[in-house]
């Protein structure tokens, strides 16, 4: 490997004038913000989601009410309505603690993203169904109609 020379002449590139546009802005005024819904918050529901056993391997007594990794960003949860159950780390059958669902889930280390973009809902959905055919349903909680997309109210009758 040869040294390098001292006396080398070095350049710097040159720019042509006129290569570069400026940046112009997008328009006169601002576009107007649109306005997301709130989404669900309800204790009751969280505490009969973790009630039941995980959603992926089974594992009962160790649920965590996970939220849907869907719709979420800076500042934003998903809805309660979108959460299903998935175990947290809990004792193996040889005693060892092992690691949980829940954590594993949101590392990424079960699924790949376009395969949680799917399961997403459809647990979601089974787990309303498990909760509302166990009478664990909370009183003025609106049900997602997952055809639709819509909410909608059930009668006081098949409510808890």
């Amino acid at each position: 490997m040869s040294a390098r020379d001292p006396d080398r002449l070095r350049t710097m590139p040159t720019v042509t004038p006129g290569a570069f546009r400026a940046p112009q802005p997008v328009g006169a005024t601002p576009a107007a913000q649109v306005h997301k819904a709130d989404p669900v918050r309800n204790e009751a529901y969280r505490r009969a989601v973790a009630s039941l056993p995980c959603i992926n391997c089974g594992v009962p007594g160790h649920s965590q009410c996970a939220h849907s990794n869907t719709g979420k960003g800076a500042g934003i949860k998903a809805s309660d309505l979108d959460s299903f159950p998935l175990c947290t780390v809990h004792p193996g059958a040889d005693g060892r603690l092992v690691q949980g669902c829940h954590e594993k889930f949101d590392q990424g280390a079960l699924f790949t993203k376009a395969v949680r973009r799917e399961l997403e809902p459809v647990w979601a959905a089974d787990t309303q169904r498990r909760i509302l055919a166990m009478g664990l349903w909370p009183k003025a909680l609106p049900l997602k109609n997952f055809s639709t997309g819509d909410d909608f109210e059930l009668t006081r009758k098949n409510r808890t």
